[in-house]
């Protein structure tokens, strides 16, 4: 069994089993050498048996403007003739190896099943939700001096800066380069999809907001209009983001976007829009020490407490550790096994308290989390505080 980086000769199978097991055209279009570099696979007996595409990412941690590297994992795909022989699992390991030894600590993907990769480590730590009304539903927002105007490549700069100041205080938010936002944003995931961004600017020539959308199928008594992203700096650039929706009523019957879980989308509204929750990306911490030694915690926060973390599946992983908070940084001390721990949870569940998905003691409540020492649960509670989680990529 040989797991390594695909090459040039490489490049037709993998475009072609990529197109099988997502039913996309096979592009070579798109093979850049920044893309050959990120593409691994198996290969038993010189079979080329399984493969995934792994992107270097740096996600924002909702502390200052401090981002951690991790690992996204996209495009996992084994030919039907050699399912189910553990290749994927293979595949896998590999891949966590590579990670752990090139110093990033997380990765994230995008399950077509999450009790499939549940099983190898994995949790559902980030979550969103959708909201759908007409743009009807939208009109009672009253438009504010200023104006929008439509962007494309050429405002990057803008968009990027807007962004961020509205992701600040959220773990997840990826950290975007020129590239990603022309390849990954500004374009659709199918050649066919046609992107609008529209930047709402003040009458000081501020941008304080933008949206970024496109158009479903159908004629205008079914069409849906589907925003990429919405994002705005204030209440009042929020507000004209809907209004601009509201005047959308003569293209589609239905607007769809998405927004943080602890977002109150629906108290701003007159009428509330229809509203689901999804899980949206699973974390795997590949290197847990590595992972809380990595992240920021706040300035004024300081102690000490130990925990247990259970890791069927990556044995370096199953430790106590010691955590020592002093002046905006985590100590992590591997312990001798079989000392003592004030707390004590699965690396599934320290994932979904690292993205702020769950709060420790909320995991407490429901036994996910063991807690022998209540200071401890208290500490890590501060430590794992914050917005909920988000992010808006996908790959």
């Amino acid at each position: 069994m040989d797991y390594r980086s695909l090459t040039e000769a490489d490049i037709d199978a993998f475009l072609h089993l990529d197109a099988q097991a997502f039913d996309v055209s096979p592009d070579r279009g798109k093979v850049t050498p920044e893309f050959l570099a990120q593409l691994r696979g198996l290969f038993v007996d010189g079979q080329h048996v399984a493969q995934l595409q792994l992107f270097p990412l740096q996600l924002m941690t909702g502390v200052g403007n401090k981002a951690i590297a991790c690992g996204g994992i996209g495009s996992v795909a084994v030919p039907p003739q050699h399912r189910r022989r553990g290749y994927t699992a293979a595949l896998l390991r590999h891949v966590c190896a590579e990670m752990q030894g090139s110093g990033t600590p997380l990765c994230l993907l995008f399950p077509f099943k999450a009790s499939f990769y549940h099983r190898y480590g994995w949790a559902a730590a980030l979550e969103r939700r959708t909201y759908r009304g007409s743009p009807a539903l939208f009109a009672h927002f009253p438009k504010l001096p200023g104006s929008f105007v439509e962007v494309g490549r050429e405002s990057i700069a803008e968009l990027n800066q807007i962004y961020m100041g509205a992701m600040r205080g959220r773990f997840g938010p990826l950290l975007r380069d020129e590239a990603w936002w022309q390849t990954e944003v500004l374009a659709g995931w199918n050649k066919n999809d046609r992107y609008y961004a529209f930047i709402w600017r003040d009458t000081g020539g501020r941008g304080r907001a933008y949206t970024i959308y496109r158009f479903g199928p159908g004629d205008q008594a079914q069409r849906q209009l589907l925003c990429r992203e919405m994002v705005a700096l204030d209440p009042e650039a929020r507000s004209q983001l809907f209004a601009f929706l509201s005047d959308h009523d003569s293209q589609c019957a239905e607007v769809v976007f998405r927004a943080p879980a602890d977002a109150p989308v629906n108290l701003l509204m007159a009428d509330p829009l229809g509203c689901t929750i999804e899980p949206y990306g699973m974390l795997r911490l590949v290197d847990v020490a590595g992972a809380l030694a990595s992240f920021p915690p706040p300035v004024e926060l300081s102690g000490r407490c130990t925990i247990a973390i259970t890791d069927d599946w990556l044995a370096h992983n199953q430790a106590t550790f010691a955590l020592e908070l002093a002046d905006g940084h985590i100590h992590v001390q591997r312990l001798a096994e079989g000392s003592p721990a004030e707390l004590r949870c699965d690396v599934r569940v320290l994932a979904q308290l690292y993205t702020r998905l769950l709060r420790p003691r909320t995991a407490a409540a429901f036994g996910l989390l063991h807690v022998e020492n209540r200071p401890a649960l208290a500490l890590l509670d501060r430590l794992f505080t914050g917005l909920a989680p988000f992010h808006s990529d996908y790959f």
